[in-house]
């Protein structure tokens, strides 16, 4: 007896990426299941709430976190107990994702809804499907489940495999891109760059690339917003100065 088997990652809009031959179905999610050479036989079914579906010939068949392999066997086994063929070739197709997926949102080149294709399919490995940047000051991910408790993690640490765990199904991951301020003026490299902890007026600088010939480290000025989002302007500020998120640093030029 020949069983084919197959997932196909189609119909879900927003899903990353394919389900792997050993993805558990579970409910919600829908199947393809046709029978070689019996074109009546073909069926798409969506998984009930018990984790069973109802296939023609054969009636309900329970599902529920077995591979699409398993359950052509399942069918194949009903359709030749019952007389109906004698060596049935079953063909069962995941068509539609619902069961086992998690939501990224956030700062994600790829935003959506990744399959849970895997039992061992990490958090670090989810974000990456979605496309996130894991570099120095990249930001952390709050991951909220399905009952609202929520974790923090330091996208660097889940890149060196420190603080990581495995994704579970429902929850949500947010990608929280990390605090920054802008420099320009006299510098070589005006732009927007990540605020690291104890970052410095004078490290900013440098970060931009240090002074132009004509720049001055003595005539630099920081423009932020307080809390009541009023503009606070400080001049003539020293290196050792604390950068805070959202600063604009304005580099000036030498008298002379």
């Amino acid at each position: 007896m020949i069983l084919l088997a197959a997932v196909l990652a189609t119909g879900m809009a927003g899903a990353i990426a394919p389900a792997s031959d050993d993805y558990r179905i579970g409910r919600g999610d829908v199947l393809k299941i046709t029978v070689y050479r019996a074109a009546d036989m073909e069926s798409t079914v969506r998984v009930s709430d018990q984790g069973e579906i109802v296939f023609p010939a054969i009636g309900a068949i329970d599902v529920a976190e077995k591979t699409a392999a398993e359950v052509a066997g399942i069918v194949a086994a009903g359709l030749k107990s019952r007389g109906i063929f004698l060596d049935p070739s079953v063909n069962v197709m995941v068509v539609e994702f619902h069961s086992k997926t998690v939501s990224v949102l956030g700062a994600v080149l790829k935003p959506g809804e990744i399959i849970l294709d895997r039992p061992n399919l990490t958090i670090a490995e989810v974000l990456a499907r979605a496309g996130t940047t894991f570099t120095a000051a990249s930001g952390f991910v709050s991951v909220v489940d399905p009952g609202g408790a929520r974790e923090q993690f330091d996208l660097v640490d889940l890149a060196s495999g420190g603080h990581n765990r495995i994704a579970r199904p429902g929850e949500v991951l947010f990608v929280q891109a990390p605090p920054t301020f802008y420099i320009r003026g006299e510098v070589i490299r005006s732009g927007e760059y990540p605020v690291t902890a104890g970052l410095t007026v004078g490290q900013a600088i440098a970060i931009g690339g240090g002074l132009t010939d004509r720049g001055s480290a003595a005539r630099v000025r920081i423009e932020r917003h307080g809390a009541d989002g009023a503009l606070i302007v400080q001049r003539s500020v020293k290196g050792g100065v604390s950068v805070q998120p959202g600063d604009l640093l304005i580099v000036g030029s030498r008298l002379f």
